[in-house]
């Protein structure tokens, strides 16, 4: 490649990234409706079903309002809102839930794992995947944000329907924090964390940060397994991801050993 053609390449790659950094996608799928708000990478998505809305994580304290513009110019009624469930405890999933709760009087529900982590409002320890990840994490181990208490800690599992109208179901799948949270749907799941989507492409990849790979490729396992109508997963980054390519970045991962970089579960984040 010529200098000329790899600086291009470059300009390329920083361009798509930025444009990955703030975007808003709409999912119509098994009788509701999904809007996903990105904000500095980080995804928000809004569950719509009938005249309830449920928000899955919250995205930076810092953008919570640009958050909410943004979610109400893609015809999000915030209004109807009633509960923000916060996947996990850290600042880019929970910093902007009590912005919400405040504005909006909707309750936030958090795995009970992650009560001390919100309620400090900072990060448990990160345990880096790859350069990328080592690179950004003094910046992402040391961020903050206002600490709270959430209004519900589900521990198990949780069906949201009966109490808020939004047929969805919250199951604690302790990993990536103690008390990290997987919801999930007949057709879709949203996983936080769990794992995210590439940074170019529509594929599956391992988190930046994870402490146990070897636990991880077990729950992803499982999900598959217990939830095979699933279709479509929202991530905490990037995507929404196809079932396909996720079975299929899963039986890649089943291929390798990851004990060598996994750490015991008590080192979670929690």
């Amino acid at each position: 490649m010529t200098f000329a053609a790899a600086v291009r390449s470059a300009a390329l790659l920083a361009l798509t990234a930025t444009a990955c950094a703030t975007a808003t996608s709409r999912v119509e799928l098994d009788g509701i409706t999904v809007v996903t708000a990105r904000r500095h990478f980080n995804n928000v998505h809004a569950i719509v079903a009938g005249d309830r809305v449920l928000l899955v994580d919250a995205g930076l304290q810092a953008d919570a309002p640009a958050l909410d513009r943004q979610l109400r110019r893609a015809g999000v009624d915030l209004s109807r809102l009633v509960a923000i469930v916060v996947t996990h405890g850290h600042a880019d999933h929970a910093g902007g839930a009590p912005w919400f709760r405040e504005r909006y009087g909707a309750p936030i529900l958090a795995g009970a794992g992650d009560a001390s982590m919100l309620q400090r409002g900072r990060n448990g320890p990160l345990c880096p995947t790859d350069g990328t990840a080592r690179r950004q994490l003094d910046h992402h181990q040391h961020a903050r944000f206002t600490g709270f208490t959430a209004d519900r800690s589900i521990e198990g599992s949780l069906a949201l329907g009966p109490e808020f109208g939004v047929p969805v179901t919250g199951s604690v799948t302790a990993g990536h924090t103690e008390g990290s949270l997987v919801l999930t749907s007949p057709a879709a799941a949203w996983v936080g964390d769990l794992f995210r989507g590439t940074i170019l492409g529509h594929g599956a990849a391992t988190h930046f940060y994870m402490c146990d790979l070897a636990d991880n490729q077990r729950d992803v396992d499982a999900l598959l397994a217990a939830a095979p109508g699933v279709t479509r997963y929202f991530v905490g980054h990037f995507g929404p991801l196809s079932r396909r390519r996720v079975a299929r970045w899963a039986a890649s991962r089943s291929t390798r050993d990851p004990a060598p970089h996994g750490r015991a579960r008590a080192r979670r984040t929690g």
